[in-house]
């Protein structure tokens, strides 16, 4: 068991298993303020990158389909429901959470950590585990399906403005058309889709931001870690989950 623990792997599994155990500590006020902080600073912030990258994306979206299946309304919103809603939204939410949160929170533990800061926080009284770790995994958790959400609903909403305009179909009839292939399991399943790559995220950056070496080199060493495997996660947590409907299909 020692072993496992050594390894990257290890880590990752032990915190979990704390994250796990621990959650009902984030409760307390002192680490409830900090876990809207990592919120607002994992979601809020990322608003405005992820309105504009949703539009953009809603809208070529519908021009490729039309350019590739014609005017088929029903086809494309379906493959806008399945492809763009479902499968799209979700990911390329968690790769702007990932580039944006995973590199701060890795370089941020990595530095406490070269100040001892872990330390200084257990004289005061205060688990430095619970009060460091537990927000930033947990912010994630609850920031990536809020930020997919805004992305899913910007995204359909360009989309459905495109599409009535390629088509001149009016924008009800468009919506309408959307929500008959809505499928609301799916929907749900995005978003927990998205809680899952947050988690992966918050674990990876928090393990290669508290179990450094302590020095300046170890800060950058954490931020290249943490956005890379957290990358690899993220896919990691998208094809499990392709699989997954496939296999219920």
């Amino acid at each position: 068991m020692n072993i496992l623990a050594d390894t990257r792997f290890g880590g990752y599994l032990a915190l979990i298993w704390f994250a796990a155990g621990r959650h009902r500590e984030l409760r307390r006020p002192l680490l409830r303020a900090q876990l809207r902080r990592q919120v607002y600073g994992a979601g809020v912030t990322a608003l405005p990158v992820i309105g504009v990258m949703a539009m953009l994306t809603g809208a070529v979206a519908v021009t490729q389909l039309s350019a590739l299946i014609g005017a088929d309304s029903d086809l494309t919103q379906r493959m806008l429901f399945l492809g763009l809603f479902y499968e799209m939204a979700p990911l390329l939410s968690a790769l702007v959470v990932v580039a944006r949160s995973s590199a701060g929170i890795a370089s941020e533990l990595a530095v406490m950590h070269l100040h001892d800061e872990f330390t200084t926080l257990r004289r005061f009284g205060v688990p430095a585990a619970d009060y460091l770790l537990l927000p930033r995994i947990f912010g994630l958790v609850i920031a990536l399906p809020a930020v997919t959400v805004c992305f899913q609903a910007l995204a359909i909403g360009s989309s459905w403005l495109a599409t009535a305009l390629l088509e001149g179909r009016p924008l009800a009839e468009t919506a309408g058309r959307f929500l008959d292939f809505a499928d609301p399991w799916l929907a749900l399943l995005s978003l927990v889709k998205s809680a899952l790559m947050g988690a992966a995220v918050g674990i990876i950056a928090c393990h290669h931001g508290s179990s450094g070496e302590g020095s300046t080199q170890a800060i950058s060493g954490a931020a290249i870690q943490a956005v890379g495997t957290g990358l690899v996660a993220v896919f990691v947590v998208d094809v499990a989950f392709a699989a997954l409907v496939y296999v219920l299909q």
